[in-house]
């Protein structure tokens, strides 16, 4: 009887018991599968250095300036978007940066920089002549000698570096306007809008600037307009060659200049631009004009011998139904 009962007893515990360890032997079996030994490490992007090189006093779209060449290799970074990006500084023991004037070549952060974009197609990716172009006008700086720096760095798309490619030193020189080129400032400029002329509808400009130093010299009140594109302003396109384009396409109005005096003071000259000159499509723009004085409609580089001085930069909204 005794041993009846313990036989019935383990039919009785032995149920409960097996299930329990099976159950706890599994557990240990997904704990140690979820431990594999084969780890994926992701590598971070990157890039590594060659050389960099530059072409001096190169001219570009009218303007003179700097074609900077970079040789490096990019890795892990296949189909990524990025770009290489160099940045403008004084070489001295602070390394201050430039400070962008005119939302062309300029930082997020207000600071003088060029951008070349990049997307590699291939991993790791070679450039072996990365060309980049800096007008010298867009340096920002008055007239003289400067020590300078180009701080060249890889970044991603959305900011942040990505690698410190180098920094190269350089001297620029920027030369003043000799009086007997002239000089010319703003007293104040105002626009009416949607005003005719000739039966077209457009802006109607108002200047009041003087001259000096240009007495019987031909020159040219200069408006060249731009739309801001991100962080800068670009110049525009002419819708066709016609009297609101220059040689390069850009979009243009301009009135002629022959001074009377060696100071002449213009109260009001004018000019107009038809908005279908805009040629854009509907929408609202960001809109700005550079007003120069200029010996040439073609050349508004300020170190241009034929470069008298810039008067304003004035931005405006335009909607387009």
């Amino acid at each position: 009887m005794k041993k009846i009962i313990q036989a019935t007893t383990l039919a009785f515990i032995f149920p409960f018991f097996v299930p329990t360890i099976a159950k706890a032997y599994h557990t240990i079996q997904q704990r140690e599968s979820c431990a594999s030994p084969h780890n994926i490490v992701i590598a971070d992007p990157r890039a590594s250095f060659e050389k960099i090189w530059v072409d001096y006093d190169v001219v570009e779209e009218g303007s003179k300036g700097m074609r900077i060449h970079v040789k490096f290799t990019a890795y892990e970074m296949l189909g990524m978007d990025a770009y290489v990006a160099i940045y403008f500084e004084y070489n001295n023991e602070a390394a201050t940066t430039l400070k962008d004037k005119n939302s062309r070549y300029n930082s997020t952060d207000g600071d003088v920089a060029v951008y070349k974009s990049i997307k590699p197609q291939y991993n790791p990716a070679v450039y072996d002549d990365l060309q980049l172009f800096m007008p010298y006008s867009e340096l920002d700086l008055d007239p003289g000698k400067y020590n300078l720096t180009m701080d060249v760095k890889l970044i991603y798309k959305q900011g942040g570096a990505i690698s410190k490619l180098t920094k190269y030193n350089f001297e620029y020189t920027k030369a003043g306007n000799s009086l007997t080129n002239g000089s010319a400032s703003l007293e104040k400029m105002w626009v009416d809008f949607d005003a005719f002329e000739n039966g077209s509808k457009g802006m109607r400009i108002h200047v009041n600037f003087t001259v000096k130093q240009m007495k019987g010299v031909d020159g040219y009140m200069l408006i060249t307009f731009e739309r801001k594109e991100g962080d800068q302003y670009n110049y525009m396109s002419s819708r066709n060659d016609n009297d609101y384009s220059n040689l390069f396409g850009d979009l243009i109005t301009y009135k002629k200049l022959t001074p009377c005096c060696e100071t002449t003071v213009y109260t009001d000259l004018q000019v107009f631009m038809p908005y279908d000159e805009l040629n854009l499509s509907a929408g609202k723009y960001d809109l700005r004009m550079d007003v120069d004085v200029t010996k040439s409609i073609d050349d508004t580089d300020d170190d241009s011998p034929d470069f008298i001085g810039h008067l304003n930069y004035y931005t405006f909204w335009y909607n387009k139904d």
